[in-house]
């Protein structure tokens, strides 16, 4: 009996053991991550989170995180230069996530398609739950801004001369719904 109790302890303490050294090993992970980040220029920590916003592979949480700490590094951008940033770095996203596509393995493009329509569904809602100005003042400063409307045509050849006929068809329902959030809400 007392050798049962002795394994049930060993077992416990193997197990806490474990636990223990995988939250240190998170820990310096996050650590590192946060220290890697705090040392790039806040329009490189844009596209940085950016990228990682677009990525359909991680979780909501943690692309909305990445979001957020988007817009805090665009806060130390001086006023006049945030708004370029903001659009280089989000053109830059859609079009990294389309050459990404390109490159992925036949097998692999149908589900990625679908973890991107998902993807841009969730966003539309999120953008039709807003209030009405907000989006439509995004909109209007994207459209406004000659570095925006340049990085947009980026991404537009890569789906027009990157990517296969194949992918663009499992793509389809994803490019639709951009084009409604770069419509004005009705």
């Amino acid at each position: 009996m007392k050798s049962g109790k002795k394994k049930i302890w060993i077992a416990a303490g193997s197990a806490a053991l474990l636990l223990l050294l995988i939250a240190g090993a998170a820990i310096r992970y996050f650590a590192a991550e946060a220290a890697e980040e705090a040392a790039l220029p806040p329009e490189q920590r844009i596209k940085r989170n950016f990228d990682k916003a677009f990525d359909p592979d991680q979780s909501m949480l943690a692309r909305l995180d990445n979001l957020r700490r988007s817009f805090s590094s665009a806060q130390q951008i001086p006023a006049d230069k945030r708004h370029a940033a903001m659009v280089d770095a989000m053109a830059g996203a859609v079009n990294r996530t389309l050459q990404e596509f390109a490159a992925l393995p036949p097998e692999q493009k149908r589900e990625r398609a679908r973890l991107l329509r998902e993807d841009a569904e969730k966003t539309l809602a999120y953008f039709r739950r807003m209030p009405r100005e907000k989006p439509e003042k995004a909109l209007a400063l994207l459209m406004s801004d000659e570095g925006g409307r340049a990085a947009f045509d980026n991404a537009v050849n890569t789906a027009t001369n990157v990517l296969s006929p194949q992918d663009r068809e499992l793509l389809g329902p994803t490019f639709k719904t951009w084009k409604k959030m770069l419509e004005k809400p009705q």
